[in-house]
């Protein structure tokens, strides 16, 4: 089983972790871009919510989800106007589970922002 995903987006959010290239990328956007999850640790089954600031605006954005097994899924999240996003996610296993905020530069997949979370 792997994180879920809602349709809730919330246009809100903070932290810090990977930065992207404020040269490259499709549309414009802040300098750094970085995600946070909120609470973590998180308990398996719990709603907890993951938020990305300083993605490329007006440009399709991705996520990467990587469960504790090692498997990965993908899915479009679309465009955001002010280069946030913010969605209610929850971990169905133990361990950790990565997400990477991604879009397409150039033809050539650019990550913007991972985070990580425990859950317990």
């Amino acid at each position: 089983m792997l994180a879920a995903a809602t349709a809730s987006i919330l246009l809100v959010g903070s932290g810090a972790s990977a930065q992207a290239d404020p040269q490259v990328g499709g549309g414009p956007h802040k300098a750094d871009a970085s995600c946070s999850i909120s609470p973590s640790p998180a308990t398996v089954g719990g709603t907890y919510v993951l938020s990305a600031t300083g993605l490329p605006a007006l440009s399709p954005i991705n996520l990467f989800v990587t469960d504790p097994q090692g498997n990965v899924t993908g899915s479009p999240l679309g465009e955001t106007p002010d280069g946030t996003f913010a969605m209610n996610e929850s971990s169905a296993l133990a361990g950790t589970t990565t997400y990477q905020f991604t879009g397409l530069v150039r033809n050539n997949t650019q990550i913007y922002a991972t985070c990580s979370v425990d859950a317990y």
